[in-house]
C-alpha cells in the first residue's frame, strides 16, 4: 500500500508539472488547437508574359492571351503598382503580388479557381495575413459572420487568432503562449492576451483585431507587482490598418489591364515630381492614367494646394479650424480625386464626377505618398 501511495503521488506531480508547462506556454509539445492548417495552393507552370492590351483580354470571365485561354505568370508595372499574377486555364490561381509604389505597401493574395482564400499586407516591417474560409464572399466586407483567421508578425513577435473558434496564440521575444481564449470585446472586435515578465516587472500584452475596420493594435499594460490585478496602459502600437473591402480577382486584373495601356512609354516619359510628396502621372493615355490635376483651374484644387502647403510645409494645422467638418471632408477627398481614386461613397462619387479634371480609375486607396497619407490622417482627425 505504501508503494502504491508513493506511485500515486509521483503521477500527480508529473501531471501537475505538465499543466504548468501548458499554462506558461513553455511546453514544446503543447497542443495547438488554435492553429488552423491553411491550404497550400501551387502556382501554375507556364510562360511569363508582361501585361498589355494588345495580347490580353477578358472574355466570359476568362483571361485570354493572343486568342487562347492563358496559363502562366502575368507581370505588370505601371506608375502606381507593380507585381505579378498567376493564371491557370483562364482563372487566377495561386499567388498575386501587388507592390504599391507610393506607399511602399506590399499585398499578396492567394486564389483558388478565381476565388480569394487569403491575403497578406506588409508595411514598415509588419506582415498581417487574413485567411478566408471556403464560403467567404470576396466581394463583401469581413464581419463576425465570415469565419476567418488573422495573424501578424514583426520582429520576434507574432500573434494568431482563429475567429471561428475564438482561440489564439502569441509568441513574444521567442516565448510561446498557446491555447489562448480570444475575448470578444465588442461587436466585430476580438483580442488575445497573456502575461509576460520584462524589465523586472509583469506586463499584460493584448493583441486586438477590429474586424470591420481592419485595424490591428498591440497594447501593453503594466501589472501591479503584488496581485497582478490592476493594469496601467504603458504602450500602444497600431500594427496595421487593412482595407477590408475586396474586389474580385478578375476585376483587379481588368483594372490592371486598363492601366497598362500606356506603360510601354513609361521609360521614355518617367513620372515627374510636382510638389514635395506628390507625383504626377506621365501623359501616356488619359483614359487609363489620370493626368495631374491643373492647379488654379478649379476652386477645390486650389484650396487643396493651399491647405496642403500650410499644414505640411508650414506646420500650420490651425488653418483647419477655419473650416467645417464637412468642408474638411471635401478637402481630404479632393486629394484622392486628384490621384484618380474611384469613389465608393455616392456623395463624393457624384460630386467629383462633375469635375472636368477628374478621372476615376483606381479601386484601391493605396495611391498616396507617405507625406500625403500623413496629411490625410491629420484632416481625418479634424472631421
Amino acid at each position: 500500500m505504501k508503494k502504491l501511495g508513493v506511485a500515486i503521488l509521483m503521477l500527480a506531480f508529473i501531471i501537475s508539472c505538465g499543466n504548468k508547462k501548458d499554462e506558461t506556454g513553455n511546453g514544446k509539445n503543447s497542443a495547438t488547437a488554435s492553429t488552423v492548417k491553411q491550404e497550400k495552393i501551387q502556382n501554375p507552370q507556364g510562360a511569363t508574359v508582361a501585361l498589355n492590351q494588345a495580347d490580353f483580354k477578358i472574355e466570359n470571365d476568362f483571361i485570354y492571351y493572343q486568342g487562347n485561354i492563358f496559363t502562366g505568370k502575368v507581370t505588370f508595372d505601371n506608375n502606381v503598382k507593380s507585381g505579378y499574377i498567376y493564371v491557370s486555364n483562364g482563372k487566377i490561381e495561386g499567388e498575386a503580388e501587388i507592390n504599391y509604389k507610393l506607399s511602399g505597401i506590399k499585398r499578396t493574395e492567394v486564389y483558388k479557381q478565381g476565388n480569394l482564400i487569403s491575403f497578406s499586407v506588409t508595411e514598415n516591417g509588419v506582415t498581417t495575413e487574413i485567411g478566408l474560409t471556403a464560403d467567404s464572399n470576396s466581394n463583401s466586407y469581413m464581419s463576425k459572420k465570415t469565419p476567418a483567421t488573422v495573424s501578424t508578425k514583426y520582429g520576434k513577435n507574432s500573434y494568431f487568432i482563429n475567429l471561428e473558434n475564438a482561440t489564439g496564440r502569441m509568441e513574444i521575444n521567442g516565448k510561446i503562449f498557446d491555447n489562448l481564449n480570444a475575448d470578444v470585446e465588442e461587436e466585430n472586435v476580438q483580442s488575445i492576451s497573456s502575461i509576460i515578465s520584462e524589465n523586472g516587472g509583469n506586463y499584460k500584452v493584448t493583441y486586438i483585431y477590429d474586424i470591420a475596420q481592419g485595424k490591428i493594435v498591440e497594447k501593453k499594460y503594466r501589472m501591479d507587482s503584488k496581485n497582478d490585478k490592476s493594469e496601467v496602459l504603458s504602450e500602444i502600437r497600431e500594427l496595421t490598418d487593412i482595407n477590408m473591402e475586396f474586389s474580385s480577382g478578375m476585376r483587379m486584373f481588368g483594372e490592371l489591364l486598363d492601366a497598362s495601356a500606356g506603360t510601354s512609354q513609361t521609360s521614355q516619359n518617367p513620372a515627374t515630381a510636382t510638389q514635395e510628396g506628390q507625383v504626377a502621372a506621365t501623359p501616356e493615355n488619359t483614359a487609363a492614367q489620370p493626368q495631374p490635376a491643373p492647379t488654379g483651374q478649379d476652386d477645390d484644387l486650389a484650396l487643396l494646394d493651399r491647405v496642403y502647403d500650410e499644414v505640411m510645409h508650414k506646420n500650420n494645422t490651425a488653418i483647419l479650424n477655419t473650416f467645417s467638418k464637412e468642408k474638411i471632408g471635401y478637402i481630404r477627398n479632393t486629394m484622392f480625386a486628384k490621384k484618380g481614386y474611384k469613389f465608393k461613397n455616392p456623395k463624393y462619387a457624384s460630386y467629383f464626377s462633375q469635375k472636368s479634371w477628374y478621372r476615376g480609375i483606381y479601386d484601391s486607396d493605396e495611391i498616396l505618398s507617405p507625406e500625403e497619407k500623413r496629411f490625410v490622417l491629420i484632416l481625418k482627425e479634424k472631421e
